[in-house]
């Protein structure tokens, strides 16, 4: 199965963390670092085993380019040109191919071949380049003695200024004849010619040689690091069930949306590391070489990972998302964290401010389960009616049977509320509360209640009507056509269905990977710019207002479906 081969991969890396490309990616970067030192044989012997690969990975092309670097340093003028056109022949549509164009041409001119070299550079597009493609013509040219062949060579390139300018210079420096003054003078006021600039010498400290890649942001591509518990040293590939599947169904999401971006022109790196809450760990992430070089961290959970995580993000400028948390407080760690769900705080905000839109009056009744996640949306939910002036007529936990809920359940002789909230992670209990409102006077009154609270396989709540409302930040509405196509393309992956979570690691990535390809260094600033809620299998992202995804966290029954409240 795909899935078993997925995780042997993630496996055999190391026990520490995982990385799908990292083996060829650490070759790649020690071949640059061998590069900048100058050791440029070295660097060529590292990246030869990256250029025999026709992977679709974004450091490829990068390795052919570097390879063909070192050469052309090396004066292996011959060898780097056969490296630039494997490149050009393999990867057509590089986004950098006119730095090839331009290191072609630098090589044919090094080599003598100057209409070849002339061609090759004639078409360059990137205007950014201009100077640096004038700059050499201008001092390959300025070597050339021989006035016959300068005169030939202007005549196959009559627009190009540079190639006027050479021939212009010679001609005042060895010709008397008055054929050539006569040249020289046409050619100066066509292009008007300075031909005192003209005599000057070309500086070859000035022609460019280097990649243009002066950033992080122009090495085109990203790097995503996803920081998830996979606990690998407790796989076995024989266990059905996980307690921490999750993990790995969000993983599988992600891969998906990578080829995605890789369709719209966005190369990604993903490299999946295994971490929990073990701080040792993550210190050691924290001095590799290749984390340190993330554009986008997706992770980690845990509180001690995530503060030492959350310091490297605000003293290195890298954005990371926390993927499944619902605690505001956890933004307060770095400039830089944000929450890919709405915060518990932000979502009883909503439900409150729905709770007043259906009644004028707001007097609430709290019912809450058993786990932490409960009992705090049911407190978030009481700080924010009595904020807005509302009562709480009664805040009590109940279970999941209706005669206990029944028992618990105030029967409200002096006043009734304005509405219920619900707030419950077991998939019994909101089938059993709706029982217990049947039975009394209070089968009329609007509830709110967690998604989660319903066995939406068994209890069917749509038959409660426009009295039930539910809190859900990731509905999977089935009845999408993104959503079906997203199903078959998964199982084909994996040879199962997805997860909420798989849909969750999908989006997040096809999010964040457009936004930081889009707005690099500016990222939190176009982050704020609008919501995004188109061509996303969930609700969509909003981070408008603040650095948690303030989509609509509540969805109402309408036109047979569930759909979120505009």
């Amino acid at each position: 199965m795909k899935r078993i081969l997925l995780l042997l991969i993630l496996y055999g890396t190391s026990t520490s963390y995982a990385q799908l490309t990292g083996q060829n990616d650490r070759k790649y970067h020690e071949a640059v670092g061998l590069y900048n030192q100058g050791r440029y044989e070295q660097a060529m012997e590292r990246l030869r085993p990256l250029t025999s690969s026709r992977s679709d990975e974004a450091i490829v092309p990068y390795a052919h380019y570097y390879y063909a670097l070192a050469a052309h340093k090396l004066n292996k003028y011959q060898e780097s040109n056969l490296m630039l056109r494997q490149l050009l022949s393999r990867y057509g549509t590089w986004e950098r191919k006119d730095e090839a164009y331009y290191l072609l041409g630098a090589n044919s001119l090094s080599l003598g071949q100057l209409n070849e070299g002339l061609d090759y550079l004639k078409v360059i597009g990137d205007a950014n380049l201009g100077k640096d493609v004038q700059g050499l013509k201008q001092f390959h040219l300025a070597q050339v003695k021989d006035l016959p062949r300068l005169k030939v060579l202007q005549k196959e390139f009559p627009s190009d200024r540079v190639v006027a300018e050479a021939l212009v210079s010679l001609i005042q420096k060895v010709s008397t004849d008055k054929a050539d003054l006569e040249l020289s003078d046409r050619l100066t006021n066509r292009f008007n010619i300075d031909q005192a600039q003209s005599t000057q010498p070309a500086d070859r400290s000035s022609v460019k040689s280097e990649p243009k890649a002066s950033n992080k942001w122009e090495k085109g591509y990203f790097n995503v690091s996803v920081l998830l518990p996979f606990r690998l040293e407790e796989f076995h590939t024989a266990k059905r069930t996980r307690s921490n599947q999750y993990a790995y169904d969000f993983y599988e999401g992600m891969q998906l949306a990578r080829q995605q971006l890789k369709n719209e022109g966005v190369l990604i790196n993903l490299y999946a590391y295994d971490i929990s809450n073990e701080e040792d760990r993550m210190l050691n992430l924290l001095n590799n070489a290749l984390f340190r070089q993330s554009d986008l961290i997706m992770g980690p959970l845990y509180p001690k990972t995530y503060a030492l995580t959350a310091q490297f993000s605000a003293e290195n400028n890298v954005l990371m998302v926390n993927p499944l948390a619902t605690d505001g407080t956890l933004l307060e760690g770095s400039p830089y964290a944000y929450l890919a769900h709405p915060s518990i705080s932000y979502q009883m905000q909503q439900a409150a401010q729905l709770a007043r839109s259906l009644t004028p009056r707001l007097a609430a009744a709290i019912y809450y389960g058993s786990t932490p996640k409960d009992s705090a949306m049911a407190n978030a939910y009481e700080r924010e009616v009595l904020s807005k002036g509302g009562k709480v007529l009664q805040k009590v936990m109940i279970g999941s049977q209706p005669e206990a809920i029944n028992t618990k359940m105030s029967f409200f002789q002096n006043e009734k509320p304005t509405h219920l909230l619900l707030a419950s992670t077991d998939a019994r209990a909101g089938a059993a509360f709706m029982s217990v409102l049947d039975g009394r006077e209070l089968d009329n009154v609007p509830v709110i209640a967690t998604a989660s609270s319903f066995d939406f396989q068994r209890s069917r709540p749509h038959s409660y009507g426009n009295r039930l409302h539910l809190i859900e930040t990731d509905y999977v509405d089935i009845s999408k056509e993104s959503i079906r196509r997203f199903q078959k393309q998964y199982f084909e992956a994996t040879n199962t269905l997805p997860s909420v979570y798989s849909y969750q690691g999908y989006d997040q990535l096809l999010f964040f990977g457009r936004m930081v390809a889009k707005y690099k260094d500016k990222l939190p600033d176009g982050l704020g710019i609008r919501r995004y809620d188109e061509d996303y299998l969930l609700s969509g992202f909003d981070f408008t207002k603040a650095r948690e995804n303030q989509i609509t966290p509540i969805l109402k029954y309408n036109d047979a479906r569930w759909v979120p409240i505009r």
